[in-house]
């Protein structure tokens, strides 16, 4: 997109050089060329990939069941959901709807806020929440910003689906036992990757919290954006839990001797490549979420660890497997929930962490080993 690299042009210019994360900022969150902030599909069939809302309504009805769970373990107290970017909204909706005929109680203390800076996402959230006619007050909409949401404190649970990995990430290298910092800059050939200090000494900071021993010439990204996305919410979080959900994994498994060019990746047209200098604004740039650190820091945060598993047992402990025997299951149906559920779609790849903040009571059916779960 034309105009978009023209911006980042003239911002590389009066500055010299971007560091990565202020590149991947604009690309994806410039505020009208944008890849989020946009009208192009990003999921589904006409977009860049499929998410687990889009693919199966089981999936928004199992997140529903350990909400109810959740709000029954805090005394079944006015409950608000904060769902992070509902992209379509079918999270939302297959939620709302399971929650208002399967849990009439905990619907009568239920709200659901949307956080969303996309005012075409928005319109066709209320659009598609508009055909299930939910009292007015039930569904609102807020933003976030790096200073906070827009919203006064809640008790109940912060749900990011797929959030972190989109958000920008620094991308560090170890030079000669020394840690630099990959930069963008721009000539007559196009952008470039320079390599120089580091920009700020919270990377340091992070590092001290990480732990990693990274190896000569590795190269790794550090996600600055989601410590504050952290510390936001805990500012918020009067009671409750966060319910994170996304791809990534434990440090030793992200950050291990051969993964020497780190976890960044775009997504166009249903496609992967590492092409991060092209198509800017109309492919998807992210990177695989650092599972232990999240914990690490929230802990700093006052949010408490409760538990950390794959998609999979998630989902079977919840009872995804039950789904295959009712009646309006076809071929179709049971496909969707193997790719949900399969250790080589999205079963072993995305990881469910769950943290909480002034809750007694944190036993959780998704977080049951699978042995002690009745299949």
């Amino acid at each position: 997109m034309k105009q978009l690299e023209d911006f980042i042009i003239e911002n590389i210019k009066k500055k010299g050089k971007l560091t990565f994360a202020d590149f991947m900022r604009i690309a994806l969150y410039h505020p009208e060329y944008g890849y989020y902030n946009s009208d192009r599909e990003q999921t589904g069939m006409f977009g860049d990939y499929y998410t687990s809302p889009t693919i199966s309504k089981y999936f928004g009805e199992l997140v529903a069941k350990q909400l109810e769970e959740m709000w029954k373990n805090m005394g079944e107290v006015n409950f608000t959901v904060v769902e992070m970017g509902s992209n379509t909204g079918w999270l939302c909706y297959d939620i709302m709807c399971f929650v208002r005929k399967e849990y009439p109680g905990f619907y009568d203390k239920f709200r659901y806020v949307i956080v969303e800076s996309n005012a075409y996402k928005r319109k066709k959230q209320q659009m598609l929440l508009d055909s299930i006619n939910l009292p007015s007050e039930k569904v609102v909409w807020h933003t976030y910003t790096e200073n906070g949401f827009s919203f006064d404190e809640i008790d109940g649970c912060f749900l990011a689906n797929e959030f972190i990995d989109a958000l920008p990430v620094h991308r560090l290298k170890v030079k000669k036992g020394i840690l630099k910092e990959l930069y963008v800059s721009y000539n007559e050939n196009g952008f470039f990757e320079i390599e120089d200090n580091l920009s700020s000494h919270i990377l340091l900071e992070y590092l001290e919290t990480c732990k990693c021993d990274f190896k000569e010439g590795q190269v790794f990204e550090v996600n600055l954006d989601g410590v504050n996305w952290l510390r936001q919410v805990s500012k918020k979080l009067n009671r409750g839990f966060v319910l994170t959900i996304d791809y990534g994994d434990t440090k030793d498994r992200i950050y291990y001797e051969d993964n020497r060019e780190g976890t960044l990746r775009c997504f166009y047209k249903h496609t992967v490549n590492c092409d991060f200098y092209k198509r800017v604004g109309e492919q998807d740039i992210t990177a695989s979420v650092d599972f232990t650190s999240l914990i690490n820091i929230g802990r700093s945060f006052g949010l408490e660890f409760t538990g950390l598993t794959n998609q999979s047992q998630f989902l079977i402990a919840l009872g995804i497997l039950g789904k295959t025997n009712t009646l309006e299951n076809g071929n179709n149906a049971v496909l969707k929930i193997k790719n949900l559920i399969h250790p080589e779609v999205m079963g072993d790849v995305f990881k469910v962490l769950i943290q909480h903040k002034n809750v007694t009571n944190t036993r959780l059916s998704g977080l049951k080993p699978l042995r002690l779960v009745e299949m």
